[in-house]
């Protein structure tokens, strides 16, 4: 058991806790799932980017799925070698950054990219759009047709003579394998009838968030989707998974500001939509109480200090009521927390720690003012202070000369 009263007391709030054990645990049941195939497990970096638990990741064996260059420069300082680079509008720089760090996949969003990755020694696959939406919100399903990634299978000709593989991808955090079933066979059959060898088929596993909720059950899956589906596909896999793999192994520790009751019951926490932005952003719902539960339950709203109405961190919640200074722990934010965390209001993003059995280690230092404004400058040229400046000197009565 984590001693969360420990870690708050020894590193402060707001802070990140991860479970090592759950991290393995997770990627032992998703290879168990793929046992008997060629598949390949890559980490999407976007779920979670610190550098730590991409090195305890790779010990597992697990690669690297990255867009951007922060990304990308995350999974290099974990010295990951097996990369695949998603996402849609890629630059000259990320394709050359890419390839200096020797990455191999890249999941092409359009025949148009084949122009980038002419020269480049990269595996490339086309993604490919089965209009299926599928996903836990709206912001997160990725497969319909009027969503911005992947084209339509009749543009695969076009790319068909530069390609090793297609990639299928339909969305965020479904617990039913039915979707899967269905873009994995429109997958499998795009990849033979083009004799393609290389099958990219996402991520996007579910998690159990709320009391109505499981995670997506792989015995199913497994049962359903991955034996008729995907065994039959003579080739290699590449599965992408994020929140799956760190998601439950993260905890968001917060401490109690105030109490307000005003209408309603209202707690007030020390960080809230600038730490965890997953509850206003898609009325995610976390389980949240005091890790040392005293008070008689109350129905209450969890909220953060950032002057918002919608920072939010959970509505008419059933919890243990706190006091001023006890410690509330968010659960399952492993995957979408730190990384969505931004400094809004002139907040500080939360400290890390990892820890694995008896050991406990800061992985992130908690974000200070002087980070804050490293990137600023107040070195600035303005017309608008010369003139002022001009005219000052000018009605002092010290000499003005024109131009």
């Amino acid at each position: 058991m984590i001693d969360f009263a420990n870690l708050a007391s020894e590193f402060g709030t707001p802070l990140y806790v991860y479970d090592a054990t759950e991290v393995r645990r997770r990627i032992h049941l998703a290879r168990a799932v793929f046992e008997g195939l060629d598949a390949h497990i890559f980490f999407a970096v976007k779920a979670n980017t610190n550098p730590a638990l991409l090195s305890l990741i790779k010990m597992e064996g697990v690669g690297a799925d990255v867009v951007g260059p922060g990304e990308l420069e995350a999974a290099v300082r974990a010295q990951i070698r097996d990369l695949l680079l998603n996402g849609n509008g890629k630059t000259p720089a990320i394709a050359g950054a890419f390839v200096d760090a020797g990455g191999s996949y890249v999941s092409m969003d359009t025949p148009d990219e084949l122009s980038l990755w002419h020269d480049f020694p990269v595996k490339r696959l086309l993604r490919v759009n089965p209009n299926i939406v599928a996903g836990g919100h709206k912001h997160i399903a990725t497969g319909g047709n009027v969503h911005k990634f992947g084209v339509a299978p009749e543009r695969i000709p076009e790319a068909i003579g530069y390609l090793d593989g297609l990639h299928v991808h339909i969305g965020s955090q479904i617990l039913d394998p039915e979707p899967f079933r269905e873009a994995y066979t429109a997958g499998v059959n795009l990849a033979q009838s083009y004799k393609l060898k290389l099958l990219d088929i996402g991520g996007g596993w579910g998690i159990r968030y709320g009391h109505d909720e499981r995670d997506l059950d792989l015995d199913e899956f497994r049962e359903r989707v991955v034996l008729p589906v995907l065994r039959p596909f003579d080739g290699t896999l590449l599965v992408e998974l994020g929140r799956w793999i760190i998601a439950s192994a993260g905890s968001l520790l917060l401490q109690v500001i105030s109490v307000k009751k005003s209408g309603k019951t209202f707690v007030v926490v020390d960080a809230g939509m600038n730490a965890l932005i997953r509850p206003a952003l898609y009325d995610a719902w976390h389980d949240v109480e005091p890790i040392r539960p005293r008070g008689p339950r109350c129905l209450c709203d969890v909220v953060g200090p950032v002057c918002e109405t919608g920072d939010v961190l959970a509505h008419d919640r059933e919890l243990a009521l706190p006091d001023p200074g006890d410690i509330l722990r968010i659960a399952n934010t492993g995957a979408y927390g730190f990384s969505m965390a931004s400094n809004y209001n002139g907040t500080m993003r939360p400290a890390e720690v990892l820890v694995d059995g008896a050991n406990t280690t800061l992985i992130r230092r908690r974000e200070t003012l002087d980070d804050f404004f490293a990137t600023c400058s107040t070195q600035f040229r303005t017309s608008h202070a010369t003139q002022r400046n001009d005219s000052d000197s000018h009605s002092s009565g010290e000499p003005h000369e024109s131009n």
